[in-house]
């Protein structure tokens, strides 16, 4: 049986490792130009007002959320600068900062026919002015977006809210003032994303791309709302699999008070799949070795092979004298020992699997990570949690696997079950804890 007895030099490399990630949470991020999503699968919120900085901050760390909604302009939003008190070009900035993109969204003229009850502007009937507000409202989309931080090649939202398309005056004057957005749109070097019911301006654009219809602008992205909270991306009957497969969004559960990291938001829930979604990078490699094991065995003296390569590798990479040879020598065994020490353990001179994912988790650390991310931390992150004895494929992506084994670990190492890896994942596989 292991002893329960920590030597006091672990327990103070502990409680000093677990301030330094509370400080390291408040702190700035590197910098980031704001994004809407481009090559991105996941899940993303929008609310009418944006969230402050605390709760994004909580939310950041505490929820699946990697993209947000914002309501950045038009004549018809409820939720316009009056009644933003934390949405500003600098809130934006520093979202980015933290890893958050975005979805600029605007609500500006809705279809004559809707609901009269409603404050919200209306397009006109009449074809010629409809093209002309089309115009206008795309101008002040664009011209709200730069402001926000958001350059060319980023996507803007136009929202349409339902409307009767049995009524077919209406639907010609939505159709002909969403072909002049998106055209006007593109002409400024950006992109547009139609936000609408799923069964009105959705299903009407579907429509006319499935007859071909000639000179129209067609959006870049289809959000659709439909609320069958059914988090997939599958629009049918309304939205064929035929056209924008690779660029959808759905907002799948509205209305909903969900809390994270002990704050609450009522938030209207969506899945994301853009430019066919999250895309794995290259996996790097360390001395010329995939870091990326079967299985990370338990080495000592007398050890060879390319697991031992790896070992010397990554022990030299971390500062301590050991020669990249692939068999174990006295100069790994004093690595060892050394590595050992700097984390307050006992030299054992063996390498088990704590040390495995001690080491194979050095390096930057992310403020969070979560579903859709991809690059190197990703790839760091698998490969350590399958040190750590967690079933995990290593893809470069984090899918849903990824979040299961993420949730198993911390729950492992007593830490709230988020599906999302923190800096306090981090700081736990880098004590070597499983």
């Amino acid at each position: 049986m292991r002893s329960t007895l920590v030597p006091i030099a672990r327990r103070l490399a502990v409680v000093l490792g677990l301030l330094l990630v509370a400080s390291m949470l408040a702190a700035p991020a590197h910098a980031a130009k704001p994004s809407s999503p481009k090559r991105f699968g996941g899940y993303a919120f929008d609310t009418c007002v944006s969230p402050s900085n605390e709760v994004m901050d909580a939310w950041n760390v505490a929820s699946p959320y990697t993209v947000v909604g914002i309501y950045t302009s038009g004549n018809s939003r409820y939720c316009d600068e009056s009644k933003q008190p934390h949405l500003s070009p600098a809130w934006v900035q520093r979202q980015a900062s933290r890893g958050w993109l975005f979805l600029p969204i605007h609500v500006g003229y809705q279809a004559p026919c809707f609901d009269s009850k409603s404050s919200k502007e209306r397009m006109s009937y009449d074809l010629t002015k409809a093209r002309a507000q089309a115009r206008a409202d795309a101008d002040e989309a664009v011209r709200s977006a730069a402001r926000y931080g958001f350059a060319k090649g980023n996507a803007v939202y136009l929202d349409i809210e339902w409307y009767d398309r049995g009524n077919a005056r209406c639907s010609a004057s939505v159709m002909t003032f969403i072909d002049a957005f998106v055209q006007r749109v593109h002409q400024r070097d950006y992109k547009v994303g139609l936000y609408s019911s799923a069964s009105a301006a959705i299903q009407a654009v579907d429509e006319a791309r499935h007859a071909n219809r000639k000179g129209f602008d067609f959006p870049d992205q289809m959000w659709f709302a439909w609320t069958n909270r059914k988090a997939n991306t599958d629009g049918r009957p309304y939205l064929a699999n035929t056209f924008w497969r690779r660029d959808r969004l759905h907002q799948y559960h509205n209305n909903v008070a969900v809390s994270y990291g002990g704050r609450k938001v009522t938030i209207d829930k969506n899945v994301v799949t853009v430019g066919g979604g999250s895309k794995a990078k290259k996996e790097q490699k360390v001395c010329g070795i995939t870091p990326t094991l079967k299985r990370y065995r338990s080495l000592k003296a007398g050890s060879r092979g390319g697991d031992v390569k790896l070992l010397q590798c990554l022990l030299k990479r971390a500062g301590h004298r050991a020669t990249v040879t692939g068999r174990w020598n006295a100069r790994t065994t004093k690595a060892v020992n050394s590595y050992r020490a700097s984390l307050g353990w006992k030299q054992t001179s063996s390498a088990s699997r704590p040390l495995w994912t001690a080491l194979l988790s050095r390096g930057k650390t992310p403020i969070a990570l979560k579903r859709g991310k991809v690059g190197e931390p990703v790839h760091r992150l698998q490969r350590t949690l399958r040190a750590a004895g967690q079933s995990v494929q290593v893809t470069g992506i984090y899918d849903a696997r990824t979040a299961v084994a993420v949730r198993a670990y911390r729950r492992n190492v007593g830490l709230p079950g988020y599906q999302t890896a923190d800096r306090r994942v981090w700081a736990a596989l880098q004590a070597g804890r499983r």
